[in-house]
């Protein structure tokens, strides 16, 4: 697969001096023409920046940014107008002028474009099609729901038929079903129209849903970055770990390992269930060769990919011995977390 977009060591720095603000630092990645590629990070972490940079909404202070064949930290203003029909961008709050239709708004670039009018009416009527707003072409922003509003923002972005597709934090604004329909959406703009899309997020539930790669940003700098599944089954920063454990809400906190003490017998323990782990049936039937019996009482499993992920605590019953065995057994093909501050509240 060849690469559509190529940082390579790129730095963007706000104001001069001790006080300059350095926004993206150091910054080296690809992203492979027709992926979903996701930029996760916290606010302040350069990741809203780092789009910018990539359809010359500002410039690079140093390094090499190459969009699609077009050295765009290279270019100057006059240059960059000729390169940015080729990248459509969504926004959060939408950026729909209120004053005019949704057709009207859908139109604006191939307007300032200089299509002419019967083209720009077909144009339009596909797209709201495709977005399935075809039955709100007359109406006014005002009149939509958000995720309506995104959907003919994603219309407008496509207008143009671009290349690439950047969405900037596209459904933050938006309650969670109809963050998953927009989604949904986005899916089909990149499997139907081969578009490649950067997804900047804060949110660790739209990469999993999403993205086939991740970049993971903290002041400025790329601290983690590869394949999804990967990034949230080992990760290495305590930044992504954060990002991984609000997505999976898959082990208990302290205050609720103190209650399944209090409620459970035996030794609990948190067993992590990964694609190289097997299904949960090899968990159990690893304990029964050591006549453990394993009561499950917290966890969750997803998908990550089409691949299962995620984690289960149990509270294990038997010998102390065989307990400790099936333990050793189970840590040679997965994680597995010991509680040995909860023995001294059991006895």
């Amino acid at each position: 697969m060849s690469e559509i977009i190529r940082l390579e060591g790129v730095h963007k720095s706000f104001g001069e001096g001790p006080g300059a603000v350095h926004a993206v630092e150091d910054v080296t990645l690809t992203i492979d023409r027709g992926e979903i590629f996701g930029v996760i990070g916290y606010s302040g972490a350069g990741k809203s920046t780092l789009v910018r940079l990539i359809n010359g909404l500002e410039t690079v202070t140093s390094g090499r940014l190459v969009v699609d064949g077009a050295e765009i930290s290279a270019m100057r203003e006059k240059q960059l107008r000729g390169v940015r029909p080729e990248i459509g961008m969504i926004f959060q709050q939408f950026n729909l002028f209120p004053s005019k239709t949704v057709a009207e708004n859908v139109a604006y670039p191939l307007r300032v474009a200089g299509w002419d009018k019967a083209r720009r009416e077909a144009r339009v009527a596909e797209l709201l099609s495709f977005v399935g707003l075809a039955d709100k072409a007359r109406a006014r922003p005002t009149q939509l729901s958000g995720g309506q509003k995104q959907r003919v923002g994603i219309a407008r972005a496509l207008a143009s038929e671009p290349k690439i597709l950047l969405a900037d934090e596209a459904t933050s604004a938006l309650d969670p079903e109809t963050t998953r329909d927009i989604l949904g959406l986005l899916r089909c703009v990149n499997a139907e129209l081969g578009i490649t899309i950067v997804v900047i997020t804060h949110e660790m539930d739209v990469v999993k849903y999403l993205c086939r790669r991740v970049a993971v940003m903290e002041r400025g700098r790329v601290v983690e970055l590869g394949e999804v599944y990967d990034v949230f089954s080992r990760p290495r920063q305590e930044v992504t770990r954060r990002f991984v454990g609000t997505s999976l809400r898959d082990r208990p906190s302290p205050e609720v390992l103190t209650r399944l003490a209090d409620t459970h017998p035996g030794t609990l323990v948190t067993v992590g269930i990964q694609e190289e782990t097997g299904s949960s049936a090899r968990l159990m039937r690893t304990l029964g060769e050591h006549q453990v019996d394993g009561a499950i009482v917290y966890g969750g499993i997803t998908e990550i990919g089409e691949r299962p992920f995620g984690s289960l605590t149990l509270a294990l019953t038997g010998e102390d011995g065989a307990i400790r065995q099936a333990l050793a057994d189970l840590s040679t093909y997965t994680t597995v977390q010991e509680y040995p501050e909860l023995k001294e509240l059991q006895r």
